[in-house]
């Protein structure tokens, strides 16, 4: 079953760590530490190769290729690469993970395809008196872990039996996801409807998220507002025109029209919530691909 991907931010001392460390050691004590960024693709597959959460600790940022995989590790895909002592042989790895990130930002704003697959859960800074000494903090999670596991599994018997009943009237992104926590979710305390009505606003939430972290989207609503048909080489020379030379020297600015259309798609669904319509046009007379830009007031 596909897993969305949770997402703990907060501030600096807000517990994320710790909260981190809690569900790796229920789901899977054997690897109860947490992992640093992964350097490439080859570190992420490892880490789910040999555990059933892979959990990641203090990322500042996601690269994308990075990023690309745990989309597909998070929805089920397959992952290959050179068998180890060989030229030709390919080690091939399918499989599906749950994953936590822990970020003091937010974690793959400029990926929309990331959030799309994503909880995100912000935890506030704990009270002084709330606060204990990590020796007394795991004696006293390991006195109660039984409990919480037990009622965890008590949860998921009740979603077995729930599932082949629950009917929703509309599918939201993870729509296996959706369905499973809300035949679990009279088990966990909620009512009915309560579990879906929360990861509807979480996901709600996401395209506002990948819009405010993307340096294009200003200067795209801008350029919205009077409409704009043309090539990408085109719109990304209007583009740099209306942003900063510091802007258009950052690395989230697209140096080519190539990548420029790449962001745009990926954009595209933001947009459109946002009310800037996108629409990739096939060719112009003189056999172009042509992008228009427009706010969704002009195309009304």
């Amino acid at each position: 079953m596909p897993c969305p991907i949770l997402v703990a931010k907060g501030e600096q001392g807000a517990g994320k760590t710790t909260a981190c460390r809690i569900i790796s050691a229920l789901l899977d004590p054997r690897t109860g530490a947490l992992r640093g960024v992964p350097r490439e693709v080859r570190d992420l597959t490892a880490a789910a190769r040999n555990s059933w959460i892979v959990c990641f600790d203090n990322l500042s940022h996601l690269p994308e290729d990075l990023a690309d995989a745990a989309c597909r590790l998070a929805t089920g895909g397959g992952f290959g690469g050179r068998e180890l002592y060989s030229d030709h042989d390919e080690a091939l790895f399918d499989a599906t993970r749950p994953m936590v990130f822990n970020a003091i930002p937010d974690l793959g704003a400029a990926r929309p395809d990331f959030l799309d697959r994503a909880v995100i859960v912000e935890l506030l800074d704990l009270k002084p008196e709330l606060r204990r000494d990590e020796a007394q903090f795991w004696r006293e999670f390991e006195e109660v872990r039984p409990r919480i596991l037990g009622a965890l599994l008590d949860a998921v018997v009740a979603g077995l039996g729930n599932l082949p009943a629950v009917r929703l009237d509309q599918l939201p992104r993870m729509a296996d996801f959706a369905m499973w926590v809300s035949a679990c979710e009279r088990a966990l305390g909620l009512e009915r409807g309560e579990a879906l009505d929360a990861y509807r606003a979480n996901c709600t939430e996401a395209p506002n998220l990948a819009l405010e972290a993307s340096p294009l989207y200003d200067p795209l609503r801008e350029l919205a507002r009077a409409g704009f048909s043309g090539t990408s080489s085109e719109l990304l020379f209007l583009l740099s025109k209306l942003v900063s030379d510091s802007t258009r020297r950052s690395r989230r600015w697209p140096k080519a029209p190539n990548a420029l259309s790449s962001a745009l798609r990926r954009m595209a669904g933001s947009l459109r919530s946002s009310g800037i319509e996108l629409y990739f046009n096939r060719a112009d007379h003189q056999g172009r691909r042509v992008i228009s830009v427009k706010s969704a007031s002009l195309v009304a």
